[in-house]
């Protein structure tokens, strides 16, 4: 008879490292799964930030002591250690093509605060797993690398995981299994999830760029052809190098021509002179509207799985340390369905979907899809006080949409054109601006 888990966890990103390390702190049975072969390598891109650090995010709040590696979720009582290095970020600015920028925070300033001006962490991602893997493997968690879950089915009172040579069997199942996740599609769980577009990124580690100032992120927002398009630098956890990112939400778009552009021939190109481009990871991810109810037939889905690519490595931790509370909770009420994880569901409830609007993520990325790179760089060239010191996704529409606010009238005289765009990012549905640039083949549907 195969040996039955309490739960078994689909994914060793941070959210199923995080999920499975509680879980065998509080004395579940725990099987981790994962179809990588070492877990603690990185391979899909990934900006390697804890974000946000100084406010609220899903109703927590992050605390991290650098002396002695740990994190703590204040309001939630989960922790975990995390032994490598980081970089303090103070603050977020967005160039347009045109060298207009917008600035949330001023380093300079921010750093004045120590830690306390910090809005979010570089961190290594591969020690933060090796870390959360060690901790889980102290706690009884029995890990299986190389695993490639093919299906899944509720029978009874346990919930089969069938691999490629095995099939686990356990009470609960937390699907960890990232954006491009074969659980929920395998549960039916995408068919009424709005698709946005897919998007394709390709990622670069440099040294030695010539930024404006440290501890800052930076993004170029541009339009390729129509086409919302990006490059981010975000500082990595040692100092002078860079997580380099481009990105697309339009398959079509040749994101290696774009990154050429940016470094050589526009004007930030002074930015990376002398540094090469060589892509070290590549990722191509669907994104979907927020899963309302990350729970079906005793599988609760956590990272994501359950919104877009946007959970953010903290976002991913907290909601893989949730899930497995929720599992030991209906284990000690002898509730081993929907009812014994309702903390968790609850929790997902009144901290994302009853706060954020269904499509608010998504309006991070659109700016190149109504406004092209000469609009940016007009509005941009307005937008000249310094806003607030931020970097988290939800929070940032609304600085912006102040600052646009106090600019109205000059735009109005100048380029009412603009207004009218800004309007239809406000009001119109995110799917029918990106209507174009949506793949067709919506693979795992």
């Amino acid at each position: 008879m195969a040996k039955r888990y309490d739960v078994i966890v689909v994914g060793a990103g941070p959210a199923g490292a995080m999920a499975a390390k509680t879980a065998g702190e509080n004395g579940l049975r725990t099987a981790l799964l994962d179809m990588k072969t070492n877990l603690s390598v990185v391979r899909r891109c990934c900006s390697q930030t804890l974000l946000p650090m100084n406010e609220d995010y899903l109703g927590e709040r992050m605390s991290f002591n650098g002396k002695n590696g740990h994190f703590s979720f204040l309001r939630n009582g989960l922790s975990f250690k995390y032994d490598g290095p980081y970089q303090n970020i103070y603050a977020f600015h967005i160039y347009s093509l045109g060298g207009s920028c917008l600035k949330f925070g001023e380093a300079s300033v921010r750093k004045k605060m120590g830690d306390q001006g910090r809005i979010c962490i570089g961190i290594d991602k591969g020690l933060l797993l090796k870390g959360l893997l060690k901790q889980a493997t102290n706690n009884g968690v029995e890990i299986f690398p190389g695993t490639m879950v093919t299906d899944l089915k509720k029978e009874g009172d346990a919930v089969k995981v069938i691999c490629k040579n095995k099939t686990f069997e356990g009470t609960f199942v937390i699907a960890a299994d990232g954006a491009n996740s074969r659980i929920a599609q395998r549960l039916g769980l995408n068919k009424d999830r709005t698709y946005y577009s897919t998007m394709s990124v390709i990622e670069s580690y440099m040294k030695g760029l010539h930024l404006p100032a440290k501890g800052t992120v930076y993004y170029i927002c541009a339009e390729v052809n129509g086409a919302p398009t990006l490059c981010a630098l975000i500082p990595r956890a040692y100092e002078g190098e860079y997580n380099v990112v481009f990105i697309t939400l339009n398959p079509k778009v040749d994101l290696m021509k774009f990154a050429n552009f940016i470094m050589k021939e526009s004007k930030l190109a002074s930015w990376f002179k002398g540094v090469e481009l060589k892509v070290d990871l590549a990722s191509v991810g669907n994104m979907y509207s927020t899963l309302t109810e990350p729970f079906k037939d005793n599988v609760l889905l956590v990272g994501d799985t359950i919104w877009c690519q946007e959970s953010e490595n903290l976002g991913a931790l907290l909601s893989g340390g949730k899930a497995a509370v929720a599992v030991k909770i209906a284990f000690l009420d002898e509730k081993l369905n929907r009812e014994g994880v309702a903390t968790y569901l609850d929790w997902w409830k009144q901290a994302f979907v009853d706060r954020y609007p269904r499509d608010l993520i998504m309006k991070n990325y659109i700016l190149g899809a109504v406004m092209t790179n000469e609009d940016m760089d007009y509005l941009f060239s307005l937008l000249n006080e310094v806003m607030p010191a931020s970097i988290l996704p939800y929070t940032l529409p609304g600085h912006l949409g102040e600052a646009v606010g106090k600019v109205v009238p000059i735009i109005q005289k100048e380029r009412p054109d603009i207004l009218g765009k800004l309007g239809r990012m406000a009001q119109e549905p995110v799917e029918q601006i990106l209507a174009p640039h949506i793949d067709q083949s919506m693979a795992n549907r």
